[in-house]
């Protein structure tokens, strides 16, 4: 039996203007945005992704995670009694990753997290896919929740949220870097209704982009009127911190009665889902397709 939590959970999504390909002033940056979140209380502060070079592309030099960036990253957090998801381009087994690492309040490293869905159509494809999803425990201050990571792409893959919530995911953070419309707005938002979790994604600012945003799973009242499950939403242009407060206690209660999620799938209806090549016009033989 989990304890209950003594409050919600506040989520700090950083949304702010990297420095292009210079992972010391992104570091310097990242810990004014964590000692900026502190200050507002947060207990979580998510980066967008390959915050070390500020998403540039060529994407530069791989980090070693327990190197001085994450090192860093991992004493702020145990300064501040703050979590982190402080994100990197990391050395893979062969090629570079994008990878999102989780450190607890107290400075550990609970959870690293590389990308599944790199977009091999663009320049990720210089870039090593992820080989799963995990999810881990992270404590603050009012309890403990189960927290999971897709990263920028992976969100339009319902499978991505779908394996982290079948592993026990109650809350998904999404570090992201590439064009936010409603489209992708309602993936995420969707991810959350059909999942039953939380999910909260950090974005860079920009014409296009921004909308850092939290969902909430819970989108009917008690008497079964539709509620907007936007928890906060920033806009394209705006730099700062967004806040979104997750009520947990409500949400296990939410995902303890409805239907959505795994109570009723019916797996043996879904061989395909397991199929690595797609049918035609689906089938990819290069990288050149091109994506908004």
């Amino acid at each position: 039996m989990r304890e209950p939590f003594d409050r919600p959970l506040r989520v700090a999504l950083v949304q702010r203007r990297a420095v292009r390909g210079d992972s010391y002033a992104n570091l310097q940056l990242g810990l004014e945005c964590c000692r900026a979140a502190g200050q507002k209380k947060a207990d979580l502060v998510v980066f967008p992704e390959i915050w070390s070079s500020g998403y540039e592309v060529p994407f530069g030099r791989p980090l070693l995670e327990h190197g001085a960036y994450m090192r860093s990253f991992q004493e702020e957090a145990r300064r501040l009694g703050l979590g982190i998801v402080a994100t990197c381009l990391s050395k893979g087994k062969k090629l570079p990753q994008d990878t999102a690492v989780v450190i607890s309040p107290t400075g550990e490293i609970l959870m690293r997290y590389a990308k599944v869905h790199t977009c091999d159509f663009s320049a990720e494809r210089a870039l090593e896919p992820g080989e799963g999803f995990a999810v881990c425990d992270f404590p603050f201050e009012g309890g403990r929740v189960r927290l999971g990571v897709m990263t920028g792409f992976d969100r339009e893959y319902p499978e991505s949220a779908r394996e982290l919530m079948l592993k026990g995911a109650e809350l998904i953070v999404v570090p992201n870097a590439g064009a936010m419309d409603p489209l992708r707005l309602g993936q995420l938002r969707t991810r959350a209704f059909e999942n039953m979790v939380g999910v909260a994604m950090a974005n860079y600012p920009g014409l296009g982009w921004g909308c850092s945003c939290a969902f909430s799973p819970i989108v009917y009242s008690e008497t079964g009127h539709y509620i907007d499950n936007t928890l906060a939403m920033a806009g394209e242009r705006a730099e700062g911190l967004v806040l979104a407060d997750f009520d947990l206690e409500a949400i296990r209660a939410w995902r303890a009665r409805r239907v959505w999620g795994g109570a009723y799938r019916k797996t043996y209806a879904y061989p395909s889902l397991l199929e690595a090549r797609p049918p035609k016009p689906l089938v990819r033989r290069d990288n050149r397709t091109q994506c908004p």
